[in-house]
């Protein structure tokens, strides 16, 4: 288990993660719930990395506060009828029908995305049934989605991902490995096509270059002209990607 330290802060205590990795320098994230991790060096002391975590107070600060101000603000479902689900950026009101059968469906269709039920369900299995079948359901969907993406970026730049991975992942929407593996996260199925493709591009342009130096972002660039607005889109957005 990683170690908790803590360190003083505008007269507050702050908890942080110090996990030890084969990195080169201190990388300081703050993951979804607020908490704030230290990925550091194999042989580094512990007064440089608090003296580290110091110097970056006032950054530390401002972005655990934006998290607490984006959570507070979190969507919570009831799934329940009239409720409004995304998909592909476009508004979807939930539609619950009851029927005699043996598996959930889900249709979409118009403005309206409906999830037919057995009958007879208690409140409470009636709720977890409607959020499993559309979980299941988003993820198929981008499955596909993602299956034909990969294939036209993959052939624009010349690349071939070891394995493409779809993941829940609470505090990443993809990631690349040095092994070539790609994961991505479903959640991006709620959001618009060019976002998408921005994640996807931005992963599959990091088997050529595995850092986010000024050639990377050319290489994102000459694929995707206009990826800044995705990007930008995804940071302001990223929040109600949420079931």
């Amino acid at each position: 288990m990683d170690k908790k330290y803590f360190v003083e802060i505008e007269g507050n205590k702050v908890a942080y993660t110090v996990v030890k990795t084969r990195r080169k320098t201190i990388g300081i994230t703050i993951d979804s719930n607020g908490e704030v991790k230290v990925s550091v060096p194999l042989h580094i002391s512990e007064k440089q990395i608090r003296e580290t975590v110091q110097k970056k107070a006032d950054w530390i600060i401002k972005k655990v506060n934006e998290v607490i101000e984006r959570n507070s603000n979190l969507i919570r479902r009831q799934f329940i009828g009239g409720e409004i689900f995304l998909y592909l950026g476009n508004e979807y009101i939930l539609e619950i029908l009851e029927k005699d059968l043996c598996e959930v469906e889900v249709f979409i269709q118009e403005d309206t995305v409906t999830v037919y039920i057995s009958k007879g369900l208690s409140e409470e299995s009636r709720h977890q049934v409607i959020k499993e079948a559309l979980i299941k359901w988003y993820r198929q969907r981008f499955a596909e989605i993602v299956k034909e993406r990969i294939e036209k970026y993959s052939y624009q730049l010349k690349v071939t991902p070891c394995k493409v991975v779809i993941k829940d992942q609470k505090t990443r929407w993809g990631s690349c490995s040095i092994k070539g593996n790609i994961n991505l996260n479903w959640r991006l199925i709620m959001a618009p096509l060019h976002v998408i493709d921005y994640v996807i591009v931005h992963e599959l342009c990091h088997l050529k270059i595995m850092n986010h130096s000024k050639d990377f972002w050319n290489l994102v660039e000459s694929i995707l002209p206009n990826y800044a607005e995705s990007r930008k889109w995804l940071k302001v957005n990223g929040n109600i990607l949420v079931i």
